[in-house]
């Protein structure tokens, strides 16, 4: 069973906890804190992930390079460094993520969205076959193409928008215009 701290519209924590499957039981006002995470490599590709089938939200589509819940205890830098590892198979110690946006998703999730900038030779990477059922190094042209197609988790483009933003070293030989 995995637990959430509940926060306040201000990122409070209001000493509540749920678990995960009584998500329905937050009250007006009440958030619970999620972390996003987006790796660009020094060639300006983004670390994307598609999503196992076994998913029950959007199962089979591209997403965040990683990201999921914060735990009972965690904040979200915590949230970022536990779900590389878990996901992609990278330590903590291996990466420096930055918090480069926050905004709230669905009215009752505190999104906090970190970027890493670095070179990751992705046949290295041991996935969590439950959560992720591929990677690929995508340029913001292909990623434009499966959202275009439907084939990206919507939700998580705002996340994007800010990583891009936030890439300083983003090239420009690639589109950049967003909606």
């Amino acid at each position: 069973m995995e637990y959430w701290d509940i926060y306040d519209s201000k990122r409070n924590l209001t000493g509540k906890v749920i678990c995960r499957n009584d998500k329905s039981r937050l009250a007006e006002g009440e958030y619970h804190l999620v972390a996003d995470v987006w790796i660009i490599n020094s060639q300006n590709k983004i670390l994307i992930q598609k999503r196992a089938l076994s998913k029950k939200n959007f199962p089979g589509l591209w997403a965040q390079s990683a990201g999921g819940a914060a735990v009972c205890g965690e904040d979200s830098f915590q949230a970022c460094l536990r779900e590389v590892e878990e996901e992609l198979g990278i330590s903590p110690t291996q990466i420096c993520p930055e918090l480069i946006g926050c905004f709230t998703r669905h009215g009752d999730t505190l999104v906090d969205v970190y970027l890493i900038r670095q070179d990751i030779d992705i046949a290295k990477l041991c996935l969590q076959e439950s959560e992720v059922a591929e990677i690929k190094w995508a340029g913001i042209n292909d990623i434009k193409r499966l959202i275009a197609a439907q084939k990206f988790v919507p939700t998580v483009v705002d996340g994007l928008h800010a990583a891009l933003r936030h890439n300083i070293v983003f090239c420009s030989n690639e589109e950049t215009d967003w909606p």
